[in-house]
């Protein structure tokens, strides 16, 4: 939380340095449809920090907010400049936001959409058809709505766009394949709107540019959330925009929130490294030659921020073999379940380690059943190291 807190500082100091008229919050406000007190603490702190500097703010839904409760504030702080739009609405009934520049000689119109879930565009008779008509049928609703959200405006104001949707080509996480039409439920980039000067989209993590027939980017989420994000600068943008010119657009990193990392090297190597690894969150790749019971939580004691720790040596490939583990005791069977799951032999110091504690539960030795101790013969039940009984 306190990294979102000062995520939220960090964008109403540039917000209020860069004098802006306006702030817009593309959706996902909140992480979950119902959110902490915490958090909604901090998001109406934020808002309230921009009345007082003029500065307007026009909020939309995202697919993680809870459209009816974000829109259950939307008229207690309309007459303070702050415009929350959680459902989709004809142009006249608030589908068009009108905003003055700061001196007043300047009017923006700014077309909201927020997520819109398939369900509601998608109905049962075209999900009878075929899965491609699905996403098809999507799109060109999508495409209507920003068409006629977009019908009115014209070179007399600032035009923008402000939604929570998916756009094809678009990268997701730190990876460079993009998401396709015929996978997702969004837009061709041609079916964006062309008569505004800015689009502003939510939805996705990463930052970047879509190649539309508007200016459009995606600004991303405030701190990096996963490590499909690992290493990405997270940004604001600043958008300055006069009536039928182009919009000039300003990137400006955030530097509040801590950054996800990949380290991996022997434990001796990241020992050495510890110091330089303390600002972020990181994911532990530890090379040895088999598996080291109690490693990772050594790593964890060296390293701190260490989320997620595994280790990274050769594996045999190995398979199980119903023939040979029918009739093994259980302290075999450990053997073999340790050599599938791991790649590699157990130690004799974990074999009796097992023993020792098989022997202390069913009060006999491992290396024999029970039926065998009794009659001195084998079991005729089979069984699986998946656990299954035949």
């Amino acid at each position: 939380m306190d990294e979102y807190a000062a995520a939220l500082e960090e964008v109403a100091g540039t917000a209020i340095g860069a004098r802006v008229g306006a702030v817009l919050l593309a959706g996902d406000v909140f992480d979950s449809p119902a959110p902490p007190p915490e958090a909604e603490k901090l998001v109406y702190d934020f808002l309230a920090r921009l009345i007082p500097e003029r500065i307007a703010c026009v909020v939309i839904a995202g697919n993680h907010d809870h459209p009816r409760r974000l829109g259950a504030l939307s008229r207690l702080v309309e007459g303070l400049g702050i415009h929350i739009r959680a459902q989709v609405r004809p142009p006249a009934e608030g589908g068009v936001v009108a905003l003055r520049s700061r001196d007043g000689q300047e009017e923006a119109r700014v077309a909201v959409l927020p997520f819109v879930p398939e369900g509601k565009i998608v109905d049962v008779c075209q999900v009878m058809g075929p899965e491609d008509g699905w996403y098809k049928a999507y799109a060109a609703r999508i495409e209507q709505m920003l068409a006629r959200l977009t019908s009115g405006l014209t070179s007399s104001t600032v035009n923008l766009v402000l939604a929570h949707l998916l756009v094809d080509g678009a990268r997701v996480g730190a990876g460079e394949r993009p998401l396709h039409l015929g996978q997702i439920y969004g837009v061709n980039p041609q079916q964006l709107p062309a008569r505004v000067q800015y689009i502003a989209l939510g939805h996705l993590h990463r930052p970047q540019e879509i190649l539309a027939p508007a200016r459009t980017l995606y600004s991303g989420s405030l701190i990096s959330l996963d490590f499909g994000e690992v290493e990405q600068e997270k940004r604001v943008v600043i958008v300055e925009a006069k009536p039928g010119r182009a919009a000039a657009i300003e990137s400006v990193p955030l530097t509040a929130g801590r950054p996800l990392r990949d380290v991996s090297g022997t434990f001796e190597e990241l020992a050495l490294r510890a110091p330089e690894l303390k600002s972020a969150f990181l994911r532990v790749a530890v090379r040895v030659d088999g598996p080291v019971p109690g490693l990772a939580e050594q790593v964890k004691a060296l390293l701190p921020d260490a989320v997620e720790v595994t280790l990274d040596y050769a594996r045999k490939p190995a398979a199980a073999d119903p023939g040979r583990t029918r009739s093994m005791a259980p302290a075999e069977l450990f053997g073999e379940f340790y050599r599938l799951r791991n790649g590699a032999e157990a130690s004799d110091d974990l074999r009796k380690l097992f023993e020792a504690v098989y022997e202390e539960a069913h009060g006999g030795a491992p290396t024999e059943t029970k039926t065998e101790a009794r009659t001195g013969s084998r079991p005729t039940e089979e069984v699986s190291l998946s656990g299954a009984r035949s």
